[in-house]
């Protein structure tokens, strides 16, 4: 026998939801600003090196190069994932509104 569920309790779960979303996807901005910092530092020094004002060996190119590409790779991931937490969440926000209009809710003056 399945039990239906209440509306009141779906939305409330719904809510939870959303928040948990929107959370996940402030995280994934704030990994977004670390990876266009750890590009935009790597673009820098490879350029420094280049230009001759950074005189590094090996590894201190590689570490360079590495931060872009990172940078690039994580900045790109992340966006992609925020993009799908915040259309997730949209689909969510919409079900939890046609469930509060299923209500009926009255306003009160």
């Amino acid at each position: 026998m399945q039990r239906i569920e209440d509306p009141r309790g779906r939305i409330e779960r719904l809510e939870e939801e959303i928040a948990a979303l929107e959370e996940s996807a402030v995280r994934c901005g704030k990994i977004m600003r670390a990876a266009q910092i750890a590009t935009s530092v790597g673009i820098v020094a490879l350029a420094a090196i280049f230009l001759g004002f950074l005189r590094v060996g090996g590894m201190g190119f590689v570490f360079a190069v590495s931060a872009v590409l990172i940078g690039i790779v994580l900045y790109g991931s992340n966006r992609s994932t925020r993009d799908v937490l915040r259309r997730d969440a949209a689909q969510k926000r919409a079900a939890r509104d046609a469930l509060i209009d299923q209500l009926a809710p009255r306003t009160v003056h």
